[in-house]
């Protein structure tokens, strides 16, 4: 292979001659640039707007802060100062105290317990509604095949 020689890479003919202007305009342009004096504000826009956007950043950081330390009082309040709700009271429905048991800890007698107290077949609240019910029901006295047995709920023994 033949060693490249640097002459060979250089532009020749009317090519050369284009770039030689290019060259020439390129630095006559920027010896007049050069030479002209330049304003003492051309970057005063500049540094008023970075100035500005500086600014707007401290105090954007310093509201962030101050809401930081205006909700701290708040987070280590004690929560005991608050007043306890009124306990909500049911309708007129006594109910039953809860017994103590020595069972162990398994929940067994606590469920069966609140499965007594709330297997109530009609609530107090319905209570009249379920009277005028069963006075309909003693006029049919045997027209309905369904008259004297119990409606079987899922997972009561009635249930077929």
């Amino acid at each position: 292979m033949k060693p490249i020689n640097h002459h060979d890479l250089e532009p020749t003919g009317e090519f050369a001659a284009r770039i030689r202007d290019f060259r020439a305009a390129v630095t006559h342009v920027a010896e007049r640039e050069t030479a002209r004096p330049l304003a003492v504000d051309w970057l005063a826009p500049a540094r008023k707007r970075r100035r500005s956007h500086q600014q707007r950043l401290v105090l954007g950081w310093a509201c962030a802060v101050a809401l930081c330390f205006a909700t701290v009082p708040f987070a280590i309040m004690p929560l005991t100062t608050h007043s306890a709700p009124a306990p909500i009271q049911m309708g007129q429905q006594a109910s039953a105290p809860l017994v103590q048991t020595n069972e162990p800890e398994n929940g067994s007698g606590l469920m069966e317990q609140i499965d007594a107290d709330v297997s109530e077949s009609v609530p107090s609240s319905l209570a009249p509604l379920a009277e005028l019910g069963s006075t309909d029901t003693a006029s049919t006295s045997g027209d309905s095949p369904f008259a004297g047995a119990a409606l079987a709920q899922p997972g009561s023994p009635n249930a077929h």
